[in-house]
C-alpha cells in the first residue's frame, strides 16, 4: 500500500459496539482501506485508506450501506 490518507466521517446511527463493529467490518473489507475506528460515544468513523485505491465517497457509500447517515467532517 502506498501512502495513506486519514479521514474522520460524522456517523450518525451508531448506538453501541455492534454497530461499531459492523461499520468497521464492512469498511474494513474495502480494498485500499489500512485502518477504521468507529466510535459511537463521539459518532465518528476515522479511516486510513490508500488514496490510489479507493475514494472517500466509497468509503462513506459502505457506511451508509451498513445503515448509517454519513458526511466527511473537516
Amino acid at each position: 500500500m502506498a501512502e495513506t490518507a486519514q479521514v474522520s466521517i460524522a456517523t450518525t446511527g451508531m448506538h453501541c459496539r455492534s454497530c461499531t463493529m459492523l461499520i468497521e467490518m464492512n469498511v474494513g473489507e474495502l480494498d485500499g482501506v489500512a485502518s477504521v475506528q468507529a466510535d459511537a460515544a463521539t459518532g465518528t468513523t476515522s479511516v486510513s485508506y490508500d488514496p490510489e485505491v479507493i475514494d472517500v465517497d466509497t468509503i462513506v457509500g459502505a457506511i451508509r450501506a451498513s445503515g448509517y447517515g454519513a458526511d466527511v467532517t473537516a
